[in-house]
């Protein structure tokens, strides 16, 4: 059940949009596994765990049955039928994990863009919801647990692209060029926290642009991004990236004790070095000032975090750190929707204040400069 969270949104009819499909281009690129083995770079080992993805228990499986069917046929139709006259405004904010299957965890509002795991099989009614609900949406297509693409603990660019190739089929390389064009999908995240030993030391900038390119090939017009913890600006600054679109780096406070902006001015002088634009995240459930008293009970702090000695943000962090961030990137994330900590009023007032300065915003791409 979707909670009360923001006024309902009113529906139109609209006329039909002609969507151009997205030309393919299957190549087979080669993977050369760097000599050096970068380390957890984000100032605290503990940080390397807390993933920008998420579990989706309603679409574990990136099956691709259903995929091209008469009734996502029918579904790109009903799309097609609102894309003509959809506008969006601002910048876009919310959490990552704001979905729940085909529907929302909350509001969505005052939320207008969330992050979550996206498969074949359900991707062209997802944007059909979020074009409809007036939200924007990082796809991320390859997201889920580390295992899943990799092999004795390494990367495996193989696994990586077979899930990639299931959304290879007409009616969704259709659903994805319109919601780029509309302003429905924000971009596609390809992979979470590179710079941490999960991929086993063998993921570089080269790599993540080899990656960046075979989405292009699949989807010429979507943007890609990766999302990266709070300190991996300083994650291979002798490499840089010439495919990749932004990167999405997250903030928590042991990354340099609350001095989020001069955090914020890191990351956007690595972005314009690297040639990317630069997208933020707060870490809300394991971001706020650590509690090692050995008791762990997080006072004044927003709570406990999911593991020890992390604790949550307060709200008065959410939105001071949130404010300071937020308009300098494409978007804005937050790890990740937690029905405790959304349901707190003060945090409530907290969403609304950065959501508001969000939407005076212009607009942006998230598409390197």
């Amino acid at each position: 059940m979707i909670r009360a969270f923001t006024p309902s949104v009113r529906r139109s009819a609209l006329a039909l949009l002609a969507v151009f499909a997205g030309a393919s281009c299957d190549k087979t690129n080669t993977v050369t596994a760097p000599i050096d083995t970068p380390a957890a770079v984000d100032g605290d080992s503990t940080a390397a765990n807390d993933s920008i993805t998420v579990s989706d228990s309603t679409a574990a499986s990136d099956s691709t049955a259903g995929m091209g069917t008469t009734g996502d046929s029918v579904a790109l139709v009903d799309s097609l039928a609102t894309a003509s006259a959809v506008s969006y405004s601002g910048l876009p904010y919310g959490p990552i994990g704001l979905w729940a299957g085909k529907d929302f965890e909350w509001g969505p509002g005052p939320f207008t863009s969330s992050q979550d795991n996206t498969y074949a099989n359900m991707i062209v009614t997802r944007i059909n919801t979020a074009r409809l609900k007036r939200q924007r949406l990082v796809l991320a297509m390859t997201g889920g647990p580390s295992t899943d693409f990799t092999t004795r603990g390494k990367f495996d660019f193989g696994k990586w692209k077979n899930r990639m190739n299931t959304f290879k089929t007409t009616t969704i390389r259709n659903a994805v060029a319109a919601g780029v064009a509309d302003g429905t999908i924000i971009g596609n995240t390809m992979i979470d926290e590179p710079e941490t030993p999960k991929w086993g030391g063998v993921v570089t900038k080269s790599l993540i642009d080899q990656m960046a390119t075979y989405v292009k090939n699949i989807f010429p017009t979507l943007p890609v991004g990766i999302n990266m913890g709070g300190g991996s600006y300083r994650w291979r600054t002798a490499e840089r990236f010439h495919k990749l679109d932004y990167v999405l780096s997250q903030y928590m406070w042991s990354v340099n004790s609350g001095n989020i902006g001069a955090w914020r001015d890191a990351v956007l002088s690595r972005a314009r070095t690297d040639g990317v634009k630069a997208a933020f995240s707060l870490n809300l459930l394991n971001g706020g000032v650590k509690d090692r008293s050995g008791t762990w009970d997080c006072p004044g702090t927003g709570g406990k975090g999911t593991r020890y000695p992390n604790c949550r943000m307060t709200a008065d962090q959410v939105s001071s750190w949130g404010r300071a961030i937020g308009p300098s990137g494409c978007f804005m994330a937050m790890w990740r929707y937690d029905d405790a900590f959304m349901s707190k009023s003060a945090n409530q007032t907290a969403f609304r204040n950065v959501a508001s300065l969000m939407a005076t915003k212009p607009r942006q791409s998230c598409r390197r400069p």
